[in-house]
C-alpha cells in the first residue's frame, strides 16, 4: 500500500512538472517539405509565442500553422500588416513569402485590439529571415 502510495506521488509530481516546463528562448529553423514550403507549428498562450523565434529563408514559400488555447485571439505580423487572422484551437495557417531579409515581429493579441505594438495583450515572437544561399 505505501509503495503504490509513493507510486501515485511521483506520477502527480511529473505531470505537474511536465506541464510547468519553460518555453524554449531558442530560435526554430524551419526545413522545406517535399513542396519546398517552410512549415512552423506555432502555439501562442498567456503572455508567450512558441516557437519565440523563428528562422526561415527568404524568397521560399512559408506557412505558419497558428493556434491558441485562449479565446478570442488573433495573428498579426508585421510581414503582413493590417491582416489579422483570427485563431483558435485548431491551427489556421498563414501563408507568406518573404521577399526581403531582417527581423519581423509577430504575435497574438485579442481581437479587436490594433495593431500598435505596444497593445496590451500582445504576444511577441519574432520571424528572422535570411538570405538563402542555395538559390542561384
Amino acid at each position: 500500500m505505501f509503495i503504490r502510495f509513493i507510486f501515485m506521488l511521483g506520477l502527480a509530481a511529473g505531470c505537474s512538472a511536465a506541464q510547468s516546463q519553460a518555453i524554449s528562448r531558442e530560435a526554430w529553423h524551419a526545413v522545406p517539405n517535399a513542396q519546398g514550403v517552410q512549415i512552423i507549428n506555432v502555439e501562442c498562450g498567456a503572455g508567450f509565442v512558441d516557437p519565440h523565434e523563428i528562422v526561415v529563408k527568404q524568397n521560399r514559400p512559408v506557412e505558419l500553422r497558428v493556434r491558441t488555447s485562449e479565446e478570442s485571439q488573433e495573428f498579426i505580423s508585421d510581414l503582413s500588416p493590417g491582416e489579422a487572422k483570427a485563431v483558435g484551437k485548431k491551427p489556421i495557417s498563414h501563408r507568406f513569402t518573404p521577399n526581403a531579409n531582417g527581423r519581423f515581429p509577430i504575435g497574438c493579441q485579442k481581437q479587436g485590439n490594433s495593431s500598435d505594438p505596444n497593445a496590451k495583450g500582445k504576444k511577441k515572437g519574432l520571424l528572422t529571415v535570411v538570405p538563402d544561399n542555395d538559390v542561384k
